[in-house]
């Protein structure tokens, strides 16, 4: 797909991942919409975009509530046309002993993980098939391909939660023209940890999981501008998993493989 002339919509676009694919998108010539929850963080980011030359527009959104996405969607028709792209990209991180994580902070977590990526696909989806036109990327990670801590038992599981959606929105997109991304990282380096929630570990413990989810990924962080340049790549390749090449581990690179194998399968033969 050719992003130049687009609208994309970018929900977590005021940093980290998001800020690197709305900037990638638009050197290659797309207009961006930020949506974010960080006021000063769209400002400057919405600053960056335009000294490229591109249309933008910067607009606070919390994607745990119904009605931000809704209206996001409706600012993004209304005031830059309609959505060419749309990266569901928002998320948290919560971990800790699972004895301890109360109901609460389950719901927070997939609130936001899950349902903000269910909420841009309500929002935006009807609209993509209408036009028969259309691409959406979903931010999961590769922590939603393989289980590498047993403390980030809630993080995982919303992640493998997105990673089941994407591939069946993909399957069923796939019959009106739209085409589906999932983005799954290792771990990169973002302010995710500053709304993240640790309960029941100890500094030290939280050090060691980190560590411990590295080494998927030969112990380093990968940077957001890689991973921002992977996503614009991949909408212009059509490619369905992004998984960066330092994400090396051999169960990780084996599952990956076989979901590609199997949605270039399935979507070659239209299946729905």
């Amino acid at each position: 797909m050719n992003v130049a002339g687009q609208v994309a919509v970018i929900t977590g676009g005021a940093s980290g991942i998001g800020r690197a694919a709305a900037l990638a998108l638009a050197h290659r010539g797309a207009d961006i919409v930020l949506a974010d929850i960080h006021v000063e963080r769209l400002a400057a980011v919405r600053q960056e975009i335009a000294q490229l030359g591109r249309r933008v527009l910067a607009i606070r959104c919390d994607v745990s509530r119904d009605e931000d996405v809704v209206r996001l969607a409706e600012r993004t028709e209304a005031e830059m046309g309609p959505a060419g792209v749309v990266m569901n990209n928002a998320g948290v991180v919560l971990r800790g002993a699972l004895e301890e994580i109360g109901l609460d902070d389950w719901r927070w977590c997939f609130g936001i993980n899950v349902f903000g990526v269910i909420r841009g696909i309500h929002a935006f989806l009807p609209r993509m098939i209408e036009r028969r036109h259309g691409w959406i990327v979903n931010t999961g990670s590769v922590a939603g391909l393989v289980a590498l801590t047993g403390e980030g038992a809630p993080y995982v599981a919303s992640k493998f939660a997105v990673v089941g959606l994407s591939e069946a929105l993909a399957l069923y997109c796939n019959q009106f023209g739209v085409g589906v991304s999932l983005l799954c990282p290792g771990g990169v380096n973002t302010n995710l940890a500053e709304t993240g929630r640790s309960i029941g570990m100890t500094p030290e413990r939280e050090i060691s999981e980190t560590r411990m989810a590295q080494t998927i990924q030969g112990g380093q962080e990968l940077q957001p501008e890689l991973v921002g340049e992977l996503v614009a790549n991949a909408i212009r390749d059509e490619t369905f998993l992004i998984l960066p090449e330092e994400v090396h581990a051999q169960l990780v690179r084996a599952r990956a493989a076989d979901i590609n194998a199997f949605l270039t399968a399935r979507l070659a033969g239209g299946a729905t």
